[in-house]
């Protein structure tokens, strides 16, 4: 029967790495999880296009820009 591993105990071990260990394995699993799901490690400006725009949704922009000129 196959062992079954269980993040808590996977945690559990991490925590007995020193930092140095952490970061290494940290590194380590990113470069697994890139190479799984094909991700690029670089990443295009367009990608985060329409990000915060709900911050500018109900604000008026030539008002904006008008007030931003009488500073």
């Amino acid at each position: 029967m196959p062992t079954t591993l269980n993040i808590m105990d996977i945690l559990s071990q991490v925590k007995k790495l020193d930092k140095d260990e952490q970061f290494n394995l940290l590194v380590h699993l990113v470069a697994l999880v890139r190479k799984e799901d094909g991700s690029k490690s670089d990443r295009k400006l367009s990608s985060i296009s329409g990000i915060g725009s709900n911050i500018w949704k109900d604000i008026d922009i030539d008002e904006y820009v008008e007030q931003e000129r009488q500073w």
